[in-house]
């Protein structure tokens, strides 16, 4: 699976990140990039970064929204 460990990454460090909540986190592997203000913010320091990588944008809240998707 695409970003898994990313994923996992943020699930294992969710208690700590919320310290940031409300923020965006970028993940890359298992490393904790950095904490941005906006979504934009944390894609443009992303791809400066990684380029066309793979990498993990998420904004931290301690309660997830769900999201539904209906497919036609």
């Amino acid at each position: 699976m695409a970003l898994e460990i990313e994923i996992k990454t943020y699930e294992e460090k969710r208690e700590e990140l919320l310290a940031h909540e409300g923020k965006f986190v970028v993940i890359k592997g298992q490393e904790i990039v950095g904490f941005f203000d906006t979504y934009a913010d944390a894609l443009q320091a992303a791809y400066g970064k990684f380029h066309s990588e793979p990498f993990f944008v998420k904004k931290i809240q301690a309660v997830e929204q769900v999201q539904f998707v209906a497919r036609v």
